[in-house]
């Protein structure tokens, strides 16, 4: 899952010596959420629509919408763009990008080359389609979460169980936040696995004790234990 496999490399940006108007057009005329700044090719800061908000004269201001858009015209991208930049490079995989992101609060990453250039942005909705795509809900499948005990073999011995009942494996995700030490959660996505099947290996899991939550996404059903 590398940040360049997964990035928008067409990106809309703005020169440093724009105007506020001229950032203002873009926010209104395109679906964006902010706007990488360059100087002479290089990326020297953000500007976000919060930020040209902000630096906008307000709604209760006595000037008239030619005298606004005058006094717009007059202010500089620079000066409101915020800087420096939170980057990361293309050859990083999209979880560390997420992992800044929540970080940090914000919603996209401009991403550099090995040379300093800027060859795209990650954002949330990039990261949503990663994340769409590795656990397989397009295939409108299955989904186990269990709380297992975190020793070898045991997640053998459940693709096994799904295996033996047709399925095939999508992913499997696995997390140790807000558990017991010693345990993890494990998520199995899988797919082709028909109703009779899918009901008794339920049970099957069930009776480990072991299991969290199933669905079956092909019938909408879903079982919470």
């Amino acid at each position: 899952m590398l940040i360049k496999e997964w990035m928008s490399r067409s990106v809309i940006t703005l020169e440093s010596d724009k105007s506020l108007n001229e950032g203002l057009k873009l926010f209104e005329t395109r679906v964006i959420s902010m706007l990488p700044v360059l100087k002479e090719g290089r990326l020297v800061g953000i500007v976000t629509d919060g930020d040209i908000k902000k630096a906008s004269p307000s709604d209760a201001t006595t000037l008239d919408k030619f005298e606004m858009t005058s006094l717009m015209d007059t202010v500089r991208i620079e000066s409101v763009m915020s800087a420096p930049v939170v980057t990361v490079q293309s050859d990083h995989t999209v979880d560390e990008a997420a992992g800044i992101m929540l970080a940090k609060g914000i919603s996209g990453i401009p991403v550099l080359d090995g040379n300093g250039r800027m060859t795209g942005i990650i954002t949330k909705s990039d990261i949503f389609r990663c994340f769409v795509s590795f656990t397989g809900v397009s295939n409108k499948g299955q989904v186990f979460a269990f709380m297992l005990q975190d020793k070898p073999g045991i997640i053998k011995y459940l693709t096994d169980m799904i295996r033996n009942s047709g399925g095939r494996l999508s992913s499997i995700m696995t997390s140790y936040d807000d558990i017991e030490e010693g345990f993890r959660k494990v998520f199995f996505h899988t797919f082709d696995i028909d109703a009779d099947k899918y009901e008794r290996l339920v049970e099957k899991f069930y009776g480990t004790g072991n299991l969290l939550y199933a669905a079956d996404q092909s019938s909408n059903s879903r079982r919470i234990f």
